[in-house]
């Protein structure tokens, strides 16, 4: 549902009072170029140009059926070196039928009194396994949501990461994403939108992966979901 907007007109008007500047006119776009961007592309396109821009920003891309999903994901965390592997307590990996084994295998705890308990869990955990809420196929960017079943550390805080896309979940850009929550669904707390690992090219001018976050991410597009 879109959201709203209180006391605009008054804060505006103390503003330019203040100021001495005409009044204030809501912004108008000049054109719906973002809308339009990339928006004819199909799904077979859109799948081609994430898998391209996923290797500009080092992750893994993969792309499968959901009859060998749960063969592929644990197939990356054998890979990975197995130990302890963390998943959400949402509804979504039990709706794409997501099943996760790991040495041992944590859940997010929900609730306000579990922060340490899961901010330990995560930093503890070699694997994560979630499902994107969008993928941006123009960046190779992932949106993940942060709710009470799954907190940004679950994303941010294991070694290796695995994000389950459903190939319905694919969008052009940005610009998509941000209009489903404004029509559709308040999101929660936070939005991240995560492109690859970490990294940081400022350390003399060096790139350096997994600086202070996974070290490896695994796109795994799922066929037909």
């Amino acid at each position: 549902m879109a959201g709203s907007i209180e006391g605009r007109d008054a804060f505006l008007k103390t503003l330019t009072d203040k100021i001495g500047e005409p009044e204030f006119k809501p912004y108008e776009p000049i054109s719906d170029l973002p809308q339009r961007e990339k928006a004819n592309l199909s799904k077979d396109e859109l799948i081609a140009l994430a898998k391209a821009q996923a290797a500009t920003v080092s992750a893994n891309f993969v792309e499968t059926t959901s009859a060998e999903l749960n063969g592929v994901i644990a197939g990356i965390i054998e890979k990975a070196g197995g130990g302890q592997v963390m998943v959400p307590s949402t509804d979504e990996l039990d709706e794409f039928g997501v099943q996760v084994s790991g040495d041992p295998l944590v859940t997010w705890q929900k609730g306000a009194d579990k922060r340490d308990e899961n901010i330990t869990n995560a930093q503890n955990s070699n694997v994560a396994v979630a499902v994107a809420k969008f993928f941006l196929a123009e960046s190779a960017t992932v949106v993940v949501e942060t709710e009470a079943g799954q907190g940004r550390s679950l994303h941010f805080l294991p070694t290796h990461y695995i994000s389950v896309i459903p190939e319905s979940r694919i969008v052009p850009r940005s610009t998509q994403a941000a209009e489903y929550f404004d029509k559709n669904k308040k999101p929660g707390t936070t939005l991240n939108f995560i492109s690859g690992p970490s990294n940081s090219g400022d350390i003399e001018m060096q790139l350096v992966i997994g600086l202070h976050g996974p070290l490896e991410i695994n796109y795994v597009v799922v066929r037909g979901i």
